[in-house]
Formats: structure tokens, C-alpha cells, sequence
């Protein structure tokens, strides 16, 4: 079989961060080929690398199926990440670069939207391709950019998560696009954290760890538990793993102290189906899933930013008033939101104003003023406990380090005293330094009685909470207790407790109903 792509000892760092150190791999043409690994292995950097956007420092790339990287007929991706115009439509997205023009130069529209009508009827969206892509749900608009990119017949396809907010039935329509792709001769390049998918979608695996390939091979000579150890670099228990706890074997855990947030039957469609979850005081409880898994959506539940469409949610007792934000805040529930950069704080406003932004009517006097003095010393003591650093309260947050920065939204959510404490990707874009020094306020936290709900994808916010619950398209999949590591960790959120039934599962092709 004629190689369509070869990477020969590519090395890639940014700053002191090395993210990719001598990769090497082959891809043969009409080959679908799996890049697993975890968050941070180097697969987004390779996948820009192969896409032209980033040069390497080291090595080299020889696309053999076409002219240069780069060039659209050649590499097509669909990015994790919209790479759509809002305002325009989804035919002219579609069209983007390459409208058909008359012999005067002017673009041919009935042309523009007959191509992207036929497209679209094969997801059955057809009637999509004159509605501006700033008007469609999330699922359409991932249907448009698929269209876009098979639309320019690529030799190399890149797909980087392509399945994420897609239900099954649109994730098979795509796997039968790629099928029909490689039987033209198309190659594959598939990127997932959702392993069942790579076994019913490619023919091999090359998994990255920490910026080095550790393992490249067949998947049918692979199973679900192999792909994990390699990714994790552990070993998985065989067997029942020690500490993990099926979600119908696992009762709540009873220390004698009563849950002060307890979550029932809580469903919101089509994300949410039937969760139960109880925290209790002085714990601090991971709830972690791969993209779309629902946990995401559970915490905007908890912290009112979502209704919820059956279900009840209480706090020490009393009914939580769902979709309602303040409300929330006022009965006791403190949130860090998921994207700091977006809602997290004002950027122009001073680090004592964000951080006691929720609280302001504590510093008014009785001139109906804000009392800066009062402010600023209240702050002074979140600054200690979260050890920001800044030049002084009235510093501008958005000149602070990324880490200051995060640690300002954080103070912010205890300012109030809350009861409940739900923290989204609490250590999101912050170095090691910071990490740290969060995880050590959390443990303080946790030590004064503080329930506390960690809402992450990422392995290591995991490491300070006394259990983890693992979701699982809009299902509690399983329920990790001490002692559990990161192997245990991704077999559950691949919808198993342990590795050995994520296996069983497979073998049973129970995995591809999911």
C-alpha cells in the first residue's frame, strides 16, 4: 500500500513547554488511523503541524497523497473547535473561498446553494442551507462544517473530535461518510478520547504521551485496556479495581454527616438523563466526563444557569431555585463559571472589585457609598487565602498572570460564605505554580467543613477529592472511591468502573450501542 503520510522525528516546544519530541509515524493511503492520548499528549499540536498552521522546529512532513500541507485539496480538517462565519449562511459557508462565479466574475448563488442543499440532504439538513449559521443549534452547525470540509474531496481528512456534541444517530451518519471516503482512497486521521469510537472507525492507533509516541499498531490486535495503560502509563488492575464502585452497587457515602446538596432523578434533554448526586460538608467530590458526557451541563444545573426538565436539586433540604442565578448564589451555592475569559471577570475592573463582586452591598456606609477601605481590606484577606498576587487591590485583573487571574475568580465564589462550592476546570490555563497553590487553598477549604464539587476534565483537579463521579452521555457511569489513579479514572468515563469491563463491554459490542 503507497504511504500518504510520513512523520519523521518531529519536535515541537513552546517556551520551556515541549510539546511534541521526535514523533515519528506512517500513515498508509485509505488508511484510518486513530491519534488518541490525553489531554495535553501533543495531538492538537501534530494536528496543526500536519495542517500548516504550526512549523516544527525539528524533523520533517512528506504528504505523499497530494501536493503541500496546507493546501485544502489535499488536508481537509474539521477542527474541535467552530471554524464557521456566524452571520453568513450555511450555504456560503459551505461555498467559502471557492464560490462558483460567471464569466463576469459574479458569484453564481443558485449554484452556491444547490451544491449545499445536496450536501446537506445527506444528513437530512437540507433546508438548513439558507439559515445564517449564527441561528443553528450546535449539532447543525457541526453538520455544516463536515459538509464544508468533504465538500473540497481532501486525500487526507483530519478529524479532531468530530463526534463532539453529535448524537449517535448523526456520529454513525458521519462514520458511514468516512467509509465512503476511504473507499475513494481518502486518509484518515481520527483524534478521540472516545475509545469505542476508534474501534469501530479505524483500522490502527498511534498514542501519545507527554509529546512522544509510546505505542503505534492495529486495533484489532488491541484491546480498550491496552489503549488506556498505554495513555495513562499504568497498568490496570485486572478484575475489580480497588476503589472503583459500580454506579448500581455504589450507596451514597455515609459518614454520619447529612448530605447539604442532594440532586434527584435530574434530567434535561437530550444531556442529562435521571442523575442522582449528594455532597456533604467538609467533601470534596470530583464530577468528571469526556466532552458531552453532561457534566458540564449538570453543573450549570446546580449553579442556575440551567432549568432542569424533570428532577430536583436541594439545599440542606430546600428546594434550589433552578434557572434562576442569583437565586442560587443567595440560597448558597458559590460557582467558578467554565471559561474565566468570558465570564469570569471584568477585565478592566480592579482585583478587589472582582473578587468581592458578588458581595458589594457588605461595603456600602451610610452614605449609600461603597466603602473602598472596607473593600479593599476584606479582599486583602481573600488575597492571603488564595495567594494572589498583585501589586495592590486597585490593580487592574486583566494585567495579572493567567493564575492570579483564575485565583481572583475563585476568591470571588467564597467571598459569600457559600454552603456549596462548585468549581468548573478550577485550574484551566494556570502553570504548575498555581495549580498548586489552588489545590492547597482547596484542602484548607475542605478541612473548615466547606463542600466543595470539582466539574473537570482534567485528571489532575481530581487528585484532592475524596471520590469522583464518572459520566457517560448524560448517565452517571461510575463512582470512584480512594484508592483510584488515572487508569481507573479513564475507564470509567470510557463508561466502565474498571478496566476489565470497559473490555468486557467491547468484546460484547456492547460499547457500540452506546
Amino acid at each position: 500500500m503507497p504511504q500518504a503520510i510520513v512523520v519523521d522525528n518531529v519536535s515541537k516546544a513552546f517556551g520551556p513547554t515541549q510539546a511534541l519530541s521526535q514523533v515519528s509515524l506512517t500513515v498508509d493511503q485509505g488508511e484510518s488511523r486513530a491519534l488518541i492520548g490525553k489531554n495535553g499528549a501533543g495531538k492538537s499540536t501534530l494536528m496543526s503541524i500536519l495542517t500548516g498552521l504550526t512549523q516544527p522546529d525539528t524533523g520533517s512532513i512528506k504528504v505523499l497523497a497530494g501536493d503541500a500541507i496546507g493546501d485544502a485539496s489535499t488536508i481537509g480538517c474539521v477542527y474541535q473547535r467552530s471554524t464557521l462565519i456566524p452571520a453568513a449562511t450555511a450555504a456560503e459557508n459551505i461555498a467559502l473561498m471557492r464560490y462558483p462565479r460567471s464569466a463576469g466574475g459574479l458569484i453564481r448563488w443558485p449554484e452556491v446553494m444547490r451544491r449545499a442543499v445536496a450536501l446537506l440532504d445527506e444528513w437530512e439538513c437540507g433546508h438548513l442551507a439558507g439559515t445564517p449559521v449564527e441561528q443553528l443549534e450546535p449539532l447543525e452547525r457541526k453538520v455544516v462544517e463536515i459538509c464544508r470540509v468533504l465538500s473540497l474531496g481532501p486525500k487526507v481528512l483530519l478529524l479532531d473530535e468530530p463526534t463532539a456534541g453529535l448524537d449517535r444517530g448523526a456520529s454513525q451518519r458521519l462514520f458511514n461518510h468516512i467509509e465512503r471516503a476511504r473507499a475513494r482512497g481518502v486518509t484518515i486521521i481520527y483524534v478521540s478520547h472516545h475509545l469505542h469510537e476508534i474501534f469501530e472507525v479505524c483500522d490502527s492507533v498511534t498514542v501519545l504521551r507527554d509529546g512522544a509516541v509510546v505505542v503505534t499498531g492495529r486495533l484489532d490486535r488491541m484491546t480498550m485496556p491496552d489503549l488506556v495503560e498505554a495513555m495513562v502509563g499504568e497498568a490496570a488492575v485486572p478484575g475489580a479495581v480497588p476503589g472503583a464502585v459500580r454506579r448500581d452497587e455504589a450507596g451514597p457515602v455515609d459518614d454520619g454527616r447529612p448530605p447539604v446538596l442532594v440532586a434527584s432523578g435530574v434530567s434535561v434533554a437530550p444531556k442529562i438523563k435521571q442523575v442522582d448526586l449528594e455532597l456533604r460538608p467538609g467533601e470534596c467530590v470530583g464530577l468528571t466526563g469526556l466532552d458531552g458526557a453532561g457534566h458540564m451541563q449538570l453543573a450549570e444545573v446546580l449553579t442556575g444557569q440551567r432549568r432542569v426538565d424533570a428532577g430536583t436539586v436541594t439545599l440542606d433540604g430546600r428546594p434550589l431555585p433552578l434557572g434562576d442565578i442569583r437565586g442560587c448564589i443567595l440560597a448558597g451555592v458559590g460557582f467558578t463559571p467554565e471559561d474565566r475569559h468570558i465570564s469570569g471577570y471584568v477585565p478592566a475592573m480592579s482585583v478587589a472589585e472582582n473578587a468581592t463582586l458578588g458581595i458589594m452591598p457588605r461595603f456600602v456606609n451610610r452614605f449609600r457609598l461603597i466603602s473602598s477601605k472596607r473593600r479593599d481590606a476584606f479582599y486583602r484577606r481573600l488575597a492571603d487565602e488564595w495567594s494572589i498576587k498583585a501589586h495592590g487591590a486597585s490593580q487592574a485583573t486583566e494585567e495579572l498572570s493567567g493564575g492570579n487571574q483564575q485565583k481572583v475568580v475563585l476568591a470571588r465564589s467564597v467571598a459569600a460564605e457559600p454552603r456549596v462550592l462548585v468549581l468548573t476546570n478550577p485550574t484551566a490555563g494556570v502553570d504548575v505554580s498555581a495549580k498548586k497553590s489552588i489545590y492547597t487553598t482547596i484542602d484548607e477549604l475542605k478541612r473548615k467543613g466547606q463542600a466543595v464539587l470539582i466539574v473537570t476534565s482534567d485528571d489532575g483537579d481530581l487528585e484532592v477529592c475524596d471520590r469522583v463521579v464518572a459520566m457517560l452521555q448524560g448517565e452517571v457511569s461510575a463512582e470512584l472511591r480512594p484508592p483510584f489513579n488515572e487508569s481507573m479514572i479513564a475507564a470509567a468515563v470510557q463508561g466502565s468502573g474498571t478496566a476489565a469491563e470497559a473490555d468486557r463491554r467491547l468484546s460484547s459490542g456492547e460499547g457500540d450501542q452506546q
